[in-house]
């Protein structure tokens, strides 16, 4: 009689929502109704179908879908539009469960700098809003250089002492691993269902390892590129010419970002600046988390590229002007010197190197900072006696000692310049702005004109 009565109250649900009945394609192709789903629905065996209950649902008229699909809807949508119209089926539902598990992983990894075995061992909990400082703070364990008392290798890690400072994306994703299954640990090698799992007496096993990641990004990326196909989108992942993504490369990814986009947009509207600030107010900034060290080499690539272009332009013929020309030119040529084909053997030692004067030039708009902390105006990034200071250029003061203009920068002084002059003739501009931008147009004139190599003579 239970088994009636839930097929009655089943059945009824079809019908009040317009629903279809779990089915399969035979052995000619023909629509059955997948009896085995329907026993995992009610709770019985798949011989359910034998009994009065069975020929009532196949009596009943409704319709019999193509697949066994999931009550649970797919809500999602893509460019407005549903990305699965008609639902998930049983039989999907753990790949895609793995691959949203994937997806998880690729953004806690991107957007913490914490270490691929360091995600992968992350539990439930491990994540916690500090509201007086509005910070997210996630909390784990870290493996390299994990010993004990004795000295003594730890093999399942040592739990942190300062947690890492994430964005929002970053909870979220946690937040959906710890509603996506039912395992302590964040990235168990096996997915189960909750009921499943409670059922489950064996080993709940333990953490991916780095090649199950690796398969399952590669995976990943073909399902996305599959999906790209089936929609007809552009937008696929391109073959990556090293092979298969390896999980560390996201650090390293992170960082060259960070240096080289810091205005680019990483999530919504949070810039690769942003994030980094962020991560440097806990684990990920100190020198234990290795961050420092992978920032600090693309650190070193970037600003040895961008002596290159430096040196050129000299050669070239470039000219500069400013209170700090001398000094730009000198160090340029210096640097070029010294530090032209130069080989690294770590990350660290790159931290090392960019302490080095010669190396303490930063572009910024219409400007280059020939760094002297003595004489900055500017709030530094750091103390004025660590060496791996930086200037803050979106704060630069016109009357600083350490600016210099290339030709470069002067174009974009010049470009500046001729859009403050459509606002300075603009009948209709509002007085207030009208005199604000005069005066800063005479002040960019005066750069201008100091820049022209006749008044250097």
């Amino acid at each position: 009689m239970k088994i009636r009565a839930r097929m009655t109250a089943y059945l009824e649900r079809l019908r009040e929502h317009g629903g279809t009945l779990p089915g399969r394609a035979s052995a000619d192709g023909t629509l059955v109704i997948n009896w085995r789903h329907i026993g995992r629905i009610l709770g019985c065996a798949e011989s359910v179908r034998l009994t009065a209950s069975g020929r009532k649902a196949i009596e009943s008229g409704i319709p019999i879908a193509d697949g066994a699909y999931l009550d649970t809807p797919a809500t999602g949508r893509l460019e407005g539009r549903p990305w699965r119209p008609h639902g998930i089926t049983f039989h999907e539902a753990p790949k895609l469960a793995r691959l949203l598990s994937t997806a998880c992983f690729v953004i806690i990894a991107y957007l913490s700098g914490a270490r691929p075995g360091e995600v992968l061992n992350l539990r439930r909990g491990c994540i916690e809003h500090d509201n007086a400082n509005s910070l997210w703070l996630m909390t784990g364990r870290h493996f390299k250089n994990a010993v004990d008392a004795d000295g003594n290798k730890l093999p399942t890690g040592a739990p942190r002492r300062a947690p890492w400072v994430v964005i929002a994306p970053v909870a979220r994703a946690v937040a959906v691993l710890e509603r996506l299954h039912p395992h302590p640990l964040l990235f168990p090698n096996r997915i189960t269902p909750h009921q499943q799992h409670l059922r489950d007496t064996k080993r709940r096993g333990d953490a991916r390892t780095d090649n199950q990641i690796a398969r399952d990004l590669a995976a990943f990326v073909t399902w996305v590129n599959t999906e790209c196909q089936r929609l007809g989108r552009a937008d696929v992942i391109p073959p990556d010419r090293r092979g298969l993504l390896a999980a560390s490369r996201f650090r390293r990814t992170l960082a060259w970002f960070i240096r080289r986009r810091p205005r680019g947009l990483v999530a919504a509207s949070i810039q690769y600046g942003h994030l980094h600030t962020r991560m440097l107010q806990g684990y990920a900034g100190s020198y234990d988390s290795g961050f420092p060290d992978e920032y600090a080499f693309e650190d070193w690539l970037y600003r040895l590229e961008i002596l290159a272009d430096d040196a050129q332009a000299l050669q070239d013929g470039e000219h500069v002007s400013g209170p700090a020309a001398d000094a730009y030119r000198h160090r340029v040529t210096a640097a070029t010197r010294q530090f032209a084909g130069h080989v690294l053997t770590s990350d660290r030692q790159a931290r090392d190197l960019l302490g080095n004067p010669l190396l303490q030039i930063h572009h910024g708009q219409g400007m280059t900072c020939v760094l002297d902390p003595a004489q900055a105006l500017c709030r530094l990034r750091g103390t004025t006696d660590d060496p791996l200071v930086t200037p803050d250029t979106d704060d630069c003061r016109p009357q600083c000692r350490n600016i210099a203009r290339t030709d470069r920068d002067i174009h974009h002084i010049r470009q500046h310049h001729r859009e403050l002059g459509d606002v300075v003739d603009d009948p209709l501009a509002p007085p207030i702005r009208h005199d604000r931008e005069r005066h800063e147009l005479k002040r960019l004139q005066r750069i201008l004109d100091a820049h022209q190599p006749e008044n250097h003579q």
